[in-house]
């Protein structure tokens, strides 16, 4: 891994000590007159090209990331404990069972309540679309019904004029055939004339007249009784009166031969014979006005019913209030549906409630029941802790608080855990320092499938900051920091050369070089507050002479 970059790189760097009699202290003034004439032997180290991390240490306590009490919700007898200390469950599995018997009956009981609701609402229901379907046919009938005797007041309305006018025409046609047979009859005792002959013409001519009305009438009654406007004992009247003008004709053509042929007995007993018919057609003809009445009073029956059959309609009408008093039923209905639907929603959480489950998932960290004793609501029956990922808590300065960033990745170590190494990434930065310090809290969730960690354990996180590949690394012996200056002692040409340099990523014994410094360079690594600028020296590999 990288962090043994360090150890590898080391053991490729060459270290110089200085030579034990080189520790001989001399005067500033004398050593410096006799570096020409004797070289000091020092240690070196060559810089390097390689990769480098610059890292971040720090440390804390693991803690559970999550760890919750476990409390019923109900009270109840405890019938069974399903997991025990130490055991892995998983959230959503039962814990513990309490005795469900009355929250068991109470949920039947919602449930019969539930269905006595819908059998409530269905009969509602039907009530409704039953009701609704009486309202609608009745409504229906009672408009057929409505135009039924409209159409009949119009048929009766026009019979009854049609009578008043054929029954005052047959009175007229009646008056016309009296006069006329009072005036024949006395034309025959008188004797025939040419008036008479004329008269008698005239009687022929009046009676074809009225023949072809009576003729024209029966027809026009006939077809109207075709249609159901007019009665069969008015068609049969109107029949008469067009039989009687046939036989009015014939005795007019009779007549005038008579005339033509003189007066004679049977000719005054036949014009007799006509005025009495005449005058028994007159009065039939008036006796039939008793017919217009009767037509009248059909006009006003039928009138009547018009009027029964706009009440029915708005009877049948009104009756629509009793469909929506009948949805505002079913509607009451469904809402206690709801109301009891809702009450065994409440009993069947009640009986879940009495199974204790899970919150998260984790190790049972602590059972507080047993069988046969009593739960409450608020008291814990188990205490869970979830140890994977494990949460470690620890304090960064100000000075490095910038440097951390949430999803930084780290390699964690547990002094409890020797040998053993973990992955683990920034979580949470706290916003503020902790308390009246100026360290910031940090949390590092690590993983931890095999639950090793523990909670409670001392943690370090070696947090990966940045990573430089191909830089110039050197030995952090070689670094040499005065009045805030870092320099280094190069040896070039057996002479000491001090260089300052800038520095980059620190890990370990390592240290990267931005710039003073390249690959090959050979730097002294101890001793360098004894050498001045240009002293020559001899360089030794530390190696070497660890080896010697």
């Amino acid at each position: 891994m990288k962090r043994y970059l360090a150890a590898a790189l080391l053991a490729a760097l060459v270290a110089v000590t200085l030579l034990p009699g080189c520790g001989n202290r001399k005067p500033a003034g004398a050593k410096a007159a006799a570096a020409e004439d004797q070289a000091a032997t020092v240690l070196v180290t060559t810089a390097v090209r390689g990769d480098i991390e610059n890292t971040l240490e720090l440390t804390g306590t693991a803690q559970a990331t999550d760890e919750v009490d476990v409390v019923p919700e109900m009270a109840g007898k405890v019938t069974r404990v399903h997991a025990d200390l130490g055991d892995y469950v998983h959230r959503g599995q039962t814990l513990v069972s309490l005795d469900t018997q009355l929250a068991a009956a109470q949920a039947n009981q919602a449930a019969a309540g539930v269905a006595a609701a819908q059998a409530r609402l269905a009969q509602a229901q039907e009530t409704t679309n039953l009701t609704e379907e009486q309202t609608a046919v009745a409504v229906r009938q009672a408009q057929v019904g409505l135009q039924a005797a409209r159409e009949q007041l119009s048929k009766a309305r026009t019979a009854a004029k049609l009578q008043e006018a054929t029954v005052e025409s047959n009175i007229e046609q009646a008056r016309t055939a009296v006069k006329s047979a009072e005036t024949q009859l006395a034309e025959i005792r008188a004797g025939a004339r040419e008036q008479q002959l004329r008269q008698a013409q005239e009687q022929v001519t009046q009676a074809q007249a009225g023949l072809t009305l009576a003729k024209q009438t029966y027809e026009r009654y006939d077809r109207l009784h075709e249609k159901g406007v007019v009665a069969t004992q008015q068609l049969d009247q109107v029949r008469t009166q067009y039989e009687v003008a046939q036989a009015q004709y014939q005795q007019a053509v009779e007549a005038q031969s008579l005339v033509r042929e003189g007066a004679r007995t049977e000719q005054v007993r036949l014009a007799e014979l006509n005025l009495s018919l005449a005058q028994e057609r007159l009065r039939l003809a008036e006796s039939a006005r008793h017919q217009v009445e009767i037509a009248k009073r059909d006009v006003a029956g039928a009138e009547q019913q018009v009027h029964l059959a706009q009440e029915q309609v708005n009877a049948a009408l009104a009756n629509r209030q009793q469909v929506a008093l009948r949805v505002r039923d079913a509607q009451a209905a469904a809402a206690a549906v709801g109301q009891a639907a809702a009450a065994m929603d409440l009993a069947s959480v009640q009986v879940a409630k009495y199974s204790v489950s899970a919150p998260i998932s984790g190790l049972v960290a602590q059972r507080n029941v047993d069988p046969g004793e009593g739960a409450s609501p608020g008291i814990p029956v188990m205490r869970l802790v979830d140890l994977d990922p494990i949460r470690v808590e620890a304090v960064v300065s100000e000075l490095d608080v910038d440097r951390v960033k949430k999803g930084q990745r780290g390699i964690v170590t547990v002094d409890g855990l020797p040998g053993e190494e973990f992955v683990g990434t920034v979580q949470e930065i706290a916003p503020q320092a902790s308390g009246g310090s100026r360290n910031y809290l940090v949390r590092v969730q690590v993983d931890n499938p095999s639950g090793k960690i523990k909670p409670g354990m001392f943690v370090r996180t070696e947090l990966i900051l940045e990573s430089r590949t191909d830089t110039v690394l050197i030995s952090r012996d070689a670094l040499v920091e005065r009045d805030g200056d870092r320099t280094v002692f190069a040896v070039e040409d057996g002479r000491i050369k001090v260089r300052e340099v800038q520095v980059g990523a620190t890990r370990g014994s390592l240290v990267e070089i931005l710039e003073g410094v390249e690959d090959g360079d050979r730097l002294v690594v101890t001793g360098q507050t004894a050498l001045a600028e240009d002293q020559r020296v001899t360089a030794q590999d530390r190696a070497a002479s660890s080896q010697e």
